[in-house]
């Protein structure tokens, strides 16, 4: 009787060890849209880090609607890179150092060879999307 036990307790110990790997990001260039708009999103990994991020969304600008560039990392910051940690990244950053309120947040989830997440942008321009991206 134990013996059905043991065998099921092994199989289940064996599945909770393969599933962080489903969850793990793949080196490489995920590319994608954003939801509801004809715009590229690219997501580079590297060694379990987001290394670089670039997006195109529409931004309102005070009186004024302008497609607006999220780049990661930002200028003077190349070296920078988002851990990803239980197949979730988060970065916030400032896209330009000269604009004290400008606050940019990217998140993201990997599922096996995609990447689902979320752009937010804060300031003098305005922004909120999700985007879809595969490797």
């Amino acid at each position: 009787m134990t013996r059905p036990r043991t065998a099921l307790a092994l199989i289940a110990a064996c599945g909770a060890l393969a599933a962080p790997n489903v969850l793990a990001a793949s080196n490489g260039v995920y590319t994608g849209k954003i939801k509801g708009a004809n715009t590229n999103v690219t997501v580079k990994v590297k060694n379990n880090r987001v290394t670089r991020f670039t997006a195109s969304i529409s931004a309102s600008c005070g009186l004024s609607n302008f497609v607006t560039t999220v780049a990661y990392p930002p200028a003077g910051q190349r070296d920078k890179s988002a851990r990803i940690r239980g197949g979730k990244f988060k970065a916030v950053f400032k896209g330009s150092p000269e604009v004290e309120a400008d606050r940019r947040t990217i998140t993201g989830t990997f599922n096996g060879s995609r990447v689902n997440g979320t752009i937010k942008l804060e300031g003098p321009c305005s922004a909120e999307g999700k985007y879809s991206a595969r490797r």
